[in-house]
């Protein structure tokens, strides 16, 4: 068998799935429901029967891509937008959205580049971009002071003060007429003679670029939180000069990485993360290396807006090890060529003394990095926004001709990627694949990321309540149609036994402010919690699942210079965190309901339990856990718990994450709006009564008792 397997020889058997068009059976893997006849449910906890599997922790990775502030603005420490002073390369919607005032159309017919703004309005035109010799890339700005005047730029920004009042930067400048004082500072937002703090810096003469550093610190409440203020670069009286690459960072970062990013990531404990999505397939991966000062400013074209090439290869690894995560990086097979993957897989993981093995040391990484995954391509069936779209047979080749061309470069431990299509449209997509390419496959990748209010029929009346009720079983859906999935991989023989699934992407996607669930929300939030007990009770056949998103989307945020999390976040953190790695068998008799074919991209769904139900146990730690999520958004849910099998200790741990509405969600004015709640729970003998909050999830931790 010429493909790389994931080492993972403890997931021996099938998991026990419905079909996606099943009425009748109930059975979810060991989760199995029957419906109440009253109004108090019972779940039956029985430890002694457990899965045959073991739940590896690549279930929880999560999924990093160049999209919005995920990178720049968010895992990157930097404050400024647009630092080497270029033509602001976006998408016409993206301009608008991003620079709506008139503020920017004036500033741009002065000769500004985006978001840059003059210091003094009235001091007319005294900017002028040039190219050809710029310090970075590829253009470069002259200023032009004026006698008894200081003329400069600034650029609005959100520090994080709540924790640093230091701030480090350097900037290049280049003078042809003598040395010139330059002014670098902070200053009230749209009050340029304001000054909160400044530094004078020296620039030589003799019309060379010189890198110049600096450091800013505010005097203590001299902003509030969230308060914006004017980062500005400054001459006085008629001196002029050439600026270039001006960086700005708090003095706590860590290698130019936000540091309460790091905090939050690696409290999650991802094991894996994810680097990839739509921007992959336009990236080339050497623009991204070496010096930060010598790396192009590009187009990020699957998203209309600058890639500033900050956050590379080098980088990504830096924060996986400060996270404690490994990379799963994503190939580019729309615009790239199997050479330039090739050499990527050298320069990550080759020795040495290879050509990229010796260009790795040479920017400071003498080693190889522990790569977990190569995943080959990123949704290629997009025709309407993938760049290099590919049909079934073209991307089955394709495949082909790049897994030849790294196959030899991947060591055994690292896990290789095929990219297959959703479970609602994969039959075509993923049998071109086993067809051509199945003894080199060993994983085929699949996504979920799917509109909460995308109706099947536009012109069909379908309620709020209906439409949530859908979305919140939407975990269960897809449970049911990971068998015709797993059939088709099943049929063919050089598969049979040995490929799996990997959900490299999930998501649960509204529009911002609306009245559905989102990936912002609390209702998000509990969709992902039943997504993670459908991950949890199929491990054996989808090892391997990434979270969208590591920041941003159902992740970490940073808005005004401040840090929040999500609730899905913390609905991921809960499974992380706490779940075993052996799944235990449940029987809940529970009240269900029925879902219509309401969902564009989901069938009909008889028999949906409002309980969602998992428990596991682990095999190093002496615990049960039981996973509830209460689908209910109106009533809470008396239940009886029984234990079999499991004798425990008289106090448990429950862990809760509600709110008033499934609409609520955390932001940066109210970062813990939503966040789970510890308490304990009287445990006697091997039953306990307990009733579960309507929308919510819930995590009851069980000590086992000494043995007698």
């Amino acid at each position: 068998m010429r493909g790389q397997q994931l080492r993972l020889n403890s997931l021996v058997a099938a998991a026990t799935a419905v079909t996606w068009w099943a009425t009748a059976a109930r059975a979810q893997s060991l989760s199995i429901y029957t419906r109440a006849q009253g109004p108090e449910a019972r779940i039956e906890v029985n430890a002694g029967e457990r899965a045959s599997f073991r739940v590896p922790r690549t279930l929880y990775g999560t999924f990093l891509e160049d999209i919005g502030h995920s990178v720049f603005g968010g895992v990157s420490a930097e404050l400024l937008d647009n630092p080497s002073l270029e033509t602001y390369h976006a998408a016409l919607r993206v301009l608008r959205e991003r620079f709506p005032s008139r503020d920017f159309e004036r500033s741009t017919w002065i000769g500004l580049p985006l978001p840059w703004l003059p210091l003094h309005w009235d001091d007319g035109v005294r900017y002028e971009p040039r190219w050809g010799r710029a310090a970075n890339s590829d253009q470069y700005l002259y200023v032009m002071g004026l006698k008894g005047r200081e003329v400069g730029i600034r650029q609005g920004v959100y520090l994080p003060i709540e924790r640093e009042r230091t701030y480090n930067g350097a900037l290049f400048a280049a003078s042809n007429e003598g040395p010139v004082q330059l002014e670098v500072s902070f200053r009230r937002h749209d009050s340029p003679d304001s000054v909160l703090a400044s530094q004078t810096v020296d620039a030589p003469g003799g019309g060379s670029w010189h890198k110049l550093k600096f450091t800013l610190t505010l005097p203590q409440d001299r902003i509030k939180p969230l308060e914006e203020v004017d980062f500005a670069v400054s001459v006085k009286d008629e001196h002029r000069l050439s600026l270039d690459e001006i960086r700005l960072y708090p003095a706590d970062a860590v290698n130019g990485l936000d540091p309460e990013v790091i905090k939050a990531a690696k409290s999650s404990r991802t094991p894996l993360l994810r680097y990839g999505g739509n921007f992959t397939s336009g990236y080339h991966w050497e623009d991204g290396v070496g010096p930060l000062d010598r790396r192009p400013t590009k187009l990020n074209q699957a998203w209309g807006y600058p890639e500033f090439n900050e956050f590379g290869t080098d980088e990504l690894m830096d924060f996986c090890r400060l996270i404690g995560a490994r990379p799963q990086i994503c190939l580019n097979l729309g615009s790239g060529a199997p050479e330039e993957a090739r050499a990527w897989l050298e320069y990550c993981q080759g020795g040495p003394a290879t050509p990229q093995g010796k260009r790795r040391a040479a920017n400071g990484h003498p080693q190889p990095y522990p790569v977990a995954a190569w995943e080959l391509g990123n949704e290629l069936w997009g025709k309407d926004f993938q760049i290099g779209w590919q049909t079934p047979e073209g991307y089955a080749q394709r495949y082909e001709t790049f897994y030849r061309a790294i196959r030899s470069l991947v060591p055994p431990q690292t896990m290789v990627f095929a990219n297959g299509a959703d479970i609602d449209f994969f039959k075509d997509w993923n049998g071109a694949l086993i067809d051509r390419d199945g003894a080199d496959l060993s994983f085929l990748t699949s996504h979920f990321v799917v509109g909460m209010e995308d109706r099947k029929d536009k012109a069909q009346e379908v309620s709020r309540d209906e439409l949530w009720a859908a979305d919140l079983a939407i975990p269960v859906g897809v449970a049911r149609g990971l068998d015709p999935v797993k059939a088709q991989i099943e049929a063919n023989p050089r598969t049979r036994g040995r490929v799996r699934l990997a959900y490299t992407e999930w998501l649960f996607a509204a529009r911002e402010n609306s009245e559905y669930p989102r990936w912002s929300n609390l209702g998000g939030a509990l969709i992902a919690a039943g997504w993670m007990n459908m991950l949890l009770a199929h491990a054996d056949f989808v090892p391997v699942s990434d979270m969208t998103g590591l920041m941003e989307f159902g992740g970490i945020y940073k808005k005004r210079g401040r840090l929040f999390v999500t609730p899905q976040y913390e609905a991921f953190s809960l499974y992380s965190n706490y779940a075993g790695d052996t799944p235990v068998a449940t029987r809940t008799e529970v009240s269900e309901y029925d879902v219509g074919a309401v969902l564009r991209r989901s069938p009909a769904m008889p028999n949906v339990p409002n309980l969602d139900v998992v428990a596991t146990a682990d095999s190093l730690r002496r615990d049960l856990t039981l996973f509830v999520v209460n689908r209910d958004w109106k009533h809470p849910i008396p239940a009886v718990v029984v234990l079999k099998g499991f004798a425990a200790t008289d106090r448990a741990t429950v862990r809760t994450l509600s709110a008033d509405s499934i609409l609520a969600e955390n932001n940066e004015e109210h970062p813990a709006a939503v966040h789970p709640v510890t308490s304990s729970l009287s445990v006697s003998g091997d039953s306990l009564h307990y009733t579960f909050p309507e929308h919510s999830l819930t995590v009851i931790s069980f000590e086992a008792a000494a043995a007698a």
